[in-house]
């Protein structure tokens, strides 16, 4: 009996080890290189793990042994920066004379203006935070080709139903309203938040997810998420996709300086154009 159990544990031991020894002769790189998912969206048309280590040096320095990071890196950096994510994608150098948005029609959205202030914190109105953040995206965009279109570019107030007919009669744009967030009594609050309504037209997840992806990476904010089924008016009621992202909480002690700072404001106008990028790339393929 005792020879019988030793037996049996000889096997099991011998299964376990030829078991971990097959394990670790699988290689690595090549399960995880297939990881073409990111917050959402399947960049899988326009990204393939090894043709992008292979190509650029630097990236297979900093990511050859990280997938994931190499695709993060590919969706809120490489994309603006003009670099090829695959073989069989098109070159995203930009003719002389152009940006990688040429042709890309853009309406933007500061949430609120004139005698709508939205969110007042500290003596700040959440209008001039929006206007501000929206006219950096727009300098941004445009140096990039697109053609940018405002639902208002300065102080002025404008109705909702203005804002979504302006979105309906330009099918060929894609929407993206920014606006601030704010909490009563509550000061620890923070983070982003986007919105998007599907049935409305169904590019909005997409649109959302790369939009919200970049200014989310480029800031290091708190991610709260994007509501798909959202019932506010200038999504509910596009027909174009659409987004509105809540940029932070105005409510926010740590987050108030940041979001007054034109310094923050770039980097969220930053992470806006570099989704905005990501998505006409994924649309282009």
């Amino acid at each position: 009996m005792k020879k019988a159990k030793i037996a049996y544990n000889y096997v099991k031991f011998l299964s376990l080890f030829l078991f971990s020894a097959i394990i670790m002769l699988i290689p690595f790189e090549t399960k995880a290189s297939g990881i073409t998912v990111y917050n959402g969206i399947d960049y899988s048309s326009v990204y393939d793990f090894n043709y992008y280590v292979s190509r650029y040096p630097d990236i297979a320095y900093y990511f050859g042994n990280d997938p994931q990071g190499a695709l993060a890196h590919f969706v809120t950096f490489g994309i603006s920066e003009g670099r090829q994510g695959c073989e069989n994608s098109e070159p995203m150098t930009p003719a002389a004379g152009q940006g990688l948005l040429s042709g890309f029609t853009v309406i933007l959205d500061a949430g609120h203006g004139g005698r709508d202030p939205g969110c007042v914190r500290n003596g700040v109105c959440e209008k001039n935070v929006n206007l501000s953040i929206v006219m950096k995206i727009k300098e941004m965009l445009e140096a990039q080709g697109a053609t940018v279109l405002l639902t208002r570019p300065d102080d002025t107030f404008v109705s909702l139903e203005y804002r979504y007919c302006f979105e309906n009669i330009h099918p060929e744009a894609v929407f993206v309203s920014i606006h601030c967030n704010a909490l009563a009594g509550n000061s620890s609050i923070s983070g982003m938040s986007a919105y998007c309504y599907t049935p409305g037209n169904e590019k909005s997840f997409d649109l959302a997810a790369c939009v919200y992806s970049g200014a989310v990476y480029a800031t290091g904010a708190k991610d709260r998420g994007i509501k798909t089924l959202s019932d506010i008016k200038v999504v509910y009621y596009s027909t174009i996709p659409s987004v509105l992202i809540e940029t932070g909480y105005l409510s926010s002690s740590a987050e108030f300086p940041l979001l007054t700072s034109p310094d923050y404001q770039d980097t969220i106008a930053t992470g806006i154009t570099n989704g905005i990028l990501t998505y006409k790339l994924l649309n282009a393929s």
